[in-house]
């Protein structure tokens, strides 16, 4: 499958022990060659998302599937098909494509080149950026799938998104607006304009206003209480968010914390009895979910913020600022110096 004059070696970051930032180097590894089934991908831009700074730090490592080090970092990415394996009908070289990798196997998509199955991936349509289709897997995913498969967001109703300038958040707020719901963001005052441009109608710094005390849902324009509470920041728990939430609202958990899983099941608990809902959300993904997405960004109604793109010499620092849970937007990673 190896073109004559192409390199047989890349550039990958990867990492040899969990552990903190530190733990990640740029590796030279061979050039992935694609099987029956997958395309090898040469990526342009991959997206930065806080899962692989969990996974990194071995914060899944409880999970019997996951691939232990030595290992590889990243899951969204957007490139061009360098190479077709056996038995792949319907794609060929230079095709434009994105997806995302599976979270649990030892390839990360912060690599030069990535192979990767046909299911896990979807074309880009002309209008469609590489470097907008490599922001959307994860994030815009998560938005799209709990505003519309877990919890069926309608036209008229109030919802609430904390972490509203971050990727899920600032996904959630648009996708929310674009069906016509009421939308209140939560953010720091910093980014107050930026989630009022994304959608937002009512913007609270959390900051100044406990929230789910109803402290800010007195003001002008506020809507509470509210339909739908998707806490993409992790920022609070169903039983102290339903103060807030209507009788027979949902509040959903992004899962993005370590007490989240328990805060689940108590959250389910405390709902028995009552017709409010507490919900986890785990991305299915897909080629399926990835062609909604892209549907939905070719028509302008989810337009990711890429608020910086960098270096694999610059991931490291990348996770630890991340970590931090201040930031507006996503960062893209840039495997090939001099890429786009």
């Amino acid at each position: 499958m190896r073109r004559p004059g192409r390199s047989l070696i890349v550039r990958a970051l990867r990492f040899d022990r969990f552990g903190p930032p530190a733990v990640l180097y740029v590796a030279s590894v061979p050039v992935p060659e694609p099987g029956p089934g997958e395309l090898a991908v040469r990526v342009a831009a991959a997206g930065l998302n806080p899962l692989d700074g969990k996974i990194r730090e071995g914060q899944l490592r409880w999970l019997p599937m996951l691939a232990r080090p030595p290992r590889g970092v990243g899951t969204d990415f957007a490139g061009t098909v360098e190479a077709v394996g056996p038995g792949v009908d319907g794609y060929a070289r230079g095709d434009r494509v994105f997806g995302s990798l599976s979270p649990l196997a030892r390839q990360g998509s912060f690599a030069e080149v990535v192979v990767v199955r046909t299911d896990r991936i979807a074309r880009i349509p002309p209008g469609v950026t590489l470097e907008t289709a490599a922001a959307l897997p994860v994030a815009g995913g998560t938005a799209v799938q709990a505003l519309t498969d877990d919890v069926a967001l309608r036209a008229g109703q109030r919802i609430l998104v904390t972490g509203a300038a971050g990727g899920v958040g600032a996904a959630a707020v648009q996708y929310a607006r674009h069906l016509g719901a009421s939308v209140t963001g939560v953010c720091s005052g910093a980014n107050a304009d930026h989630v009022r441009a994304l959608g937002a109608g009512t913007v609270i710094d959390y900051r100044n206003a406990d929230w789910t005390r109803g402290e800010a849902g007195r003001g002008p324009g506020d809507p509470g209480p509210y339909d739908v509470i998707l806490d993409a920041a992790c920022a609070t728990d169903f039983v102290r968010a339903r103060r807030v939430l209507a009788p027979d609202g949902a509040y959903i958990s992004t899962l993005g914390r370590h007490a989240a899983v328990a805060d689940l099941v108590r959250g389910r608990i405390a709902a028995l009895g009552s017709r409010q809902r507490c919900v986890g959300i785990a991305l299915k993904g897909g080629a399926a979910a990835w062609e909604r997405l892209i549907g939905l960004a070719a028509r302008g109604v989810i337009a990711p913020t890429i608020s910086r793109t960098i270096r694999l010499e610059e991931v490291a620092a990348a996770q630890a600022a991340m970590a931090t849970g201040h930031g507006r937007g996503k960062t893209l990673v840039v495997p090939t110096p001099g890429g786009p």
